[in-house]
């Protein structure tokens, strides 16, 4: 019986120190905003994305899908840079073959302007066509 209640006493204490992160995190007043990316259209790929801004700092996911025969790959970029755009940070995903897809996420560096754009690669590792740049913010 008392290892009973010593085994329901620490259950109780385990749920009290899991689940007190939880109830701070939902008190607090910075809350988060997520957005979502619309990249510009290339015939053949499908490219999607987010980013949610939670304070000061933006955390961005861009993914790409190659949805046509013939296309060898297909990119999505975004690009992050300061207010007088001297530093900048690109990253991107990059999906190889047909009914292939990839997604990459990242914390962004730099946070006062964000682009992005879409290309198709070839299999000479040459960049067959790209989209212009589009700005978010």
């Amino acid at each position: 019986m008392l290892r009973r209640i010593s085994t329901i006493i620490a259950a109780a204490a385990m749920l009290v120190l899991v689940a007190l992160p939880v109830s701070a995190a939902t008190m607090s007043s910075k809350a988060s905003t997520t957005h979502t990316l619309s990249f510009p259209g290339l015939k053949g790929i499908d490219a999607w994305g987010s980013y949610t801004k939670n304070g000061s700092k933006i955390k961005a996911s861009v993914c790409v899908g190659v949805a046509a025969h013939g296309i060898f790959a297909a990119g999505a970029v975004a690009l992050s840079s300061n207010a007088n755009n001297s530093k900048s940070q690109k990253f991107g995903a990059v999906a190889i073959g047909y009914h292939a897809a990839s997604c990459v996420t990242e914390n962004l560096k730099y946070t006062n302007h964000l682009h992005i754009y879409t290309f198709i690669g070839g299999s000479n590792g040459k960049i067959k066509s790209q989209t212009k740049s589009k700005a978010i913010y």
